[in-house]
C-alpha cells in the first residue's frame, strides 16, 4: 500500500521522498507563517520554516498530492468572525497552490471549515476537506455527518479519509464503514494511521487535543508533555508497559491483513525528527523491521527510552490475537504473556555530549 507521509522542510528528507515517491500518496504539512493551525505543540518556531524554503524544498515532489494541516481543535473565537486572519490563512494556501500545487487541507474543527467558506475566499472551490484523524470518525454515521455540512459549502469533497485508529483493531467494524465509504463513493480512498502508538481508545485524547489548541493560541503555557508524564498516557504506559500492546497500531508486517478493506496507510510523527520519520518510513515501505517496535512509534517516546520490544519475536501470529480479543483487559494476559516474551527493560545510558548538538 502506498504511504502517506508527514513533510518537514529539511533537503536530505526531501531528497528521501523523492528517491521513495512511487511509494508515496501523499504528503501533509502544517502552514509556515501565520496563526497556528495544526494540532502539534509549537514550541518556539522549531516546526516550521519560512514559504520560500518549504516551496524549495517541496519543489522536486510536484507529481504527489499535498495537504495543508490545519486540525487543530479549536482556533480562539475571536477568529472564526475575522475575516482578515481568515482571508491571509487562504492567501498563503492559494501561494503555495500556485508555487506547488495544494491538494487540500485537513480539519477537525468545523467552526474553522464554515468560517473559512464565509470568507469568499477563490481558493476554496479548488481544496478538499478532509477530515483528519482527530475527529475520531469510525462509523458510516458520523462520515456521513461529516459529508453532509461539507454539502453546504463550497469546498470539495475527501478524495481520501482516515477513520478513527481504534478501528485498526476492530475488523468487523472497519469492514463495515470501508463498504458503507466505498458504496458512497468507490473512489475515495481509505487510510490508516499506522504509527500512532497511543492508548486503545485514549480517556485522554479530547483533553490533550484542547490544551494543544490552548497553548498553541498563546493564553496559556505549554503544559502537556509534562501533564502526560504525571498524569497521562506516559504516566500509564509506566505503570503496565504491557498495555502498549493493546494500541491500536499496525506493524510494518500486518499490513497486507487489511488490503482489500483500505487503500493506505498514513505515518505521523513530524516533531520527532527527520531520522526518525526515514525509519518509519523504511520500515513500513519495505514490509518489514527488525528493531525495537517502539522506535517506530511517535506518541510512546518515553517507554521506547525504557523498553526494547523485539519486532521480530512478535512474529506472524500477533496479529490475530490482538484483532480478536475482548478488550475487556481484567480477565485477559494475552498482551502481558505476549510483552514478556518479546521485551526487556533497557539499560541505564548515558548520550555522548556531541548527541546533543
Amino acid at each position: 500500500m502506498k504511504l502517506s507521509v508527514p513533510f518537514v522542510p529539511d533537503e536530505g528528507y526531501a531528497q528521501f521522498l523523492i528517491r521513495h515517491a512511487s511509494s508515496l500518496s501523499s504528503i501533509y504539512f502544517p502552514l509556515p507563517s501565520g496563526p497556528v493551525t495544526d494540532a502539534r505543540v509549537r514550541i518556539g518556531d522549531n516546526l516550521t520554516s519560512g514559504t520560500q524554503d518549504l516551496c524549495a524544498t517541496l519543489s522536486g515532489l510536484k507529481a504527489v498530492d499535498k495537504y495543508i494541516l490545519m486540525n487543530t481543535r479549536f482556533m480562539p473565537p475571536h477568529v472564526y468572525a475575522d475575516n482578515t486572519i481568515l482571508s491571509g490563512i487562504l492567501d498563503d494556501i492559494a501561494h503555495l497552490d500556485n508555487t506547488v500545487g495544494i491538494k487540500g487541507i485537513v480539519l477537525s474543527d468545523m467552526y474553522l471549515l464554515r468560517a473559512l467558506d464565509q470568507t469568499g475566499h477563490e481558493i476554496v472551490p479548488r481544496l478538499e476537506a478532509i477530515p483528519g484523524i482527530n475527529a475520531m470518525l469510525d462509523s458510516p454515521e458520523k462520515f456521513f455527518s461529516f459529508f453532509d455540512l461539507l454539502t453546504l459549502s463550497r469546498f470539495k469533497e475527501p478524495s481520501r479519509i482516515v477513520p478513527d485508529r481504534a478501528l485498526n483493531r476492530n475488523p468487523e467494524k472497519l469492514t463495515f464503514l470501508s463498504k458503507s465509504v466505498k458504496a458512497y463513493d468507490p473512489n475515495i480512498r481509505i487510510e490508516l494511521l499506522a504509527n500512532e502508538g497511543c492508548i486503545y481508545q485514549c480517556p485522554f485524547k479530547l483533553t490533550h487535543d484542547a490544551h494543544i489548541a490552548l497553548s498553541n493560541t498563546g493564553l496559556a503555557r505549554e503544559a502537556t508533555f509534562r501533564m502526560n508524564q504525571d498524569l497521562g498516557c506516559q504516566a500509564y504506559f509506566n505503570v503496565q508497559p504491557h498495555a502498549f500492546l493493546k494500541s491500536p497500531f499496525i506493524r510494518p508486517e500486518d499490513i497486507h491483513h487489511y488490503q482489500g478493506v483500505a487503500d493506505g496507510i498514513k505515518l505521523c510523527g513530524r516533531t520527532r525528527g527527520v531520522r526518525f520519520l526515514k525509519r518509519c518510513i523504511s520500515a513500513y515501505i519495505e514490509e518489514s523491521f527488525n528493531g525495537n517496535l517502539l522506535d517506530l512509534m511517535d506518541t510512546p517516546e518515553t517507554l521506547a527510552r525504557q523498553c526494547h520490544i523485539d519486532n521480530s519475536r512478535l512474529g506472524r501470529q500477533f496479529f490475530t490475537p490482538l484483532t480478536s480479543c475482548t478488550k475487556v483487559c481484567e480477565t485477559c494476559k494475552i498482551c502481558s504473556e505476549i510483552f514478556n516474551k518479546a521485551s526487556w527493560k533497557k539499560a541505564i545510558t548515558f548520550k555522548s555530549y556531541k548527541e546533543f548538538k
